[in-house]
């Protein structure tokens, strides 16, 4: 499995062009007690926890291995894409915020290493076969979780030097693992439409979790919205009567089994977290949730998601953030789960329904605002719960027409009513 053209003497390299940013550190305030979530248990990418990895005897002749398979000869492929790689050290060690103890070679050749090994993970493949063997099962669970870790990235651009088609690998991968098998990526998102690249897997992967369905009812107008969050308006663009109502709306929380009481129905919308939607009608409504998915990993890909969304330099939406905000309303307790379980809208691996509010709640968003996105939402939920017409009927439907002996009654009555009017009107002679 060597990615090199056969008739020349150096491999296929495409560049991945991207303005120079730093992948910065988790500030030490969202660290805090929670260093197996920010750092590499298995395998380490990068020089951030390199040196001091307890495993390194056990990962390093893995990558070594991997490398051999990716790259062929290494004296005949192997020395010129160091080469390449030593062109650009200066960009790497700006990503890096310096790399400080490690030479140009040293760090050339583990950006080499890191990169085969990154290729090995995202494909298809017997390399999947080999990682299996070499770090076991429980290696491999804590890979998945390792590799998503914000200080455990490496340059994404690195994988264009080494894969002559590294755009489709990417897009197979990104498909898989984020958009599901209903609403699979024909391109990469940042294609043909002016964006910038990302610069790692973990943002790339975060890009990947805002795309819509253009084909989808009202996908458009929130794509609209996602983008206008991208670059946020001024003051004087927002409505001062919707702030208004927000600032003094007392509305408490509304939890999914509350809602479900109030004549609100759920439905999925799609794998978009941002694709939330309200809507009412005359005595019911819904709310239009996107499906998520829950392993034993998302706490730790969500925290470290959460943390890149924070970090400087990087110009996101916050949809991370402002969708566990969101979710966290609707989450108390189980029955919660429950009812969004069996609307389809979560689908959890996890042992019950008590681990999955468990995880939500232990994902912190820091209170950030979910306004940017869900405002419309928030203002139709409360406008609905306050009605006390709506409210009322639905608390009848609940009451009264769950047992079907009960709706057959109040039909047979209603029947017998409108015949003893009628004859009442029109007397037989």
């Amino acid at each position: 499995m060597t990615y090199v053209d056969e008739e020349a003497s150096r491999p296929v390299t495409v560049g991945i062009q991207s303005r120079r940013r730093v992948l910065h550190r988790v500030p030490v305030q969202l660290r805090q007690d929670k260093k197996h979530i920010y750092e590499p248990v298995v395998v380490p990418l990068g020089p951030y926890h390199h040196r001091q990895h307890p495993q390194l005897h056990v990962v390093e002749p893995l990558k070594n291995e991997l490398q051999d398979i990716v790259c062929g000869d290494a004296n005949r492929y192997r020395f010129p894409l160091l080469i390449d790689i030593s062109k650009r050290i200066d960009e790497i060690r700006h990503f890096y915020g310096g790399a400080n103890g490690y030479a140009d070679v040293d760090l050339a050749a583990m950006m080499l290493r890191d990169a085969c090994f990154l290729i090995c993970y995202i494909q298809e493949g017997e390399t999947h076969t080999l990682i299996r063997q070499r770090l076991g099962m429980s290696g491999v669970f804590f890979m998945n979780r390792d590799v998503f870790m914000l200080e455990n990235q490496i340059p994404l651009w690195l994988i264009s030097l080494i894969h002559p088609d590294h755009q489709s690998l990417l897009c197979q991968y990104l498909s898989n693992e984020v958009c599901g098998d209903n609403n699979k990526l024909t391109q990469l998102p940042w294609e043909n439409g002016g964006e910038e690249e990302p610069i790692h897997l973990l943002e790339a992967v975060h890009r990947t979790s805002f795309i819509l369905d253009e084909t989808r009812e009202n996908s458009s107008n929130l794509l609209r919205l996602i983008k206008k969050c991208n670059h946020p308006s001024t003051g004087k663009e927002i409505s001062s009567r919707t702030h208004w109502q927000m600032m003094n709306n007392n509305t408490p929380f509304w939890s999914a089994t509350d809602l479900k009481a109030k004549g609100v129905r759920f439905r999925r919308s799609s794998n978009c977290l941002t694709d939330i939607k309200f809507l009412s009608f005359a005595w019911f409504a819904e709310l239009h949730l996107p499906f998520f998915y829950i392993t034993y990993n998302s706490k730790v890909f969500f925290s470290n998601v959460i943390a890149f969304e924070m970090s400087p330099e990087t110009d996101t939406n916050m949809g991370v953030m402002a969708y566990f905000n969101f979710m966290k309303t609707l989450i108390s307790n189980a029955k919660d789960v429950k009812v969004l379980r069996e609307k389809g809208i979560l689908c959890s691996m996890l042992a019950n329904d008590e681990e999955v509010v468990e995880m939500f709640k232990s994902i912190d968003a820091y209170g950030f605002p979910d306004n940017c996105f869900f405002s419309d939402v928030n203002m139709g939920i409360a406008e609905h719960c306050n009605s006390k017409a709506r409210t009322w009927m639905a608390e009848l439907i609940n009451t009264n027409f769950q047992i079907p002996w009960t709706v057959i009654a109040l039909t047979f009555l209603l029947c017998l009513t409108f015949i003893q009017t009628y004859f009442t009107i029109n007397p037989t002679n």
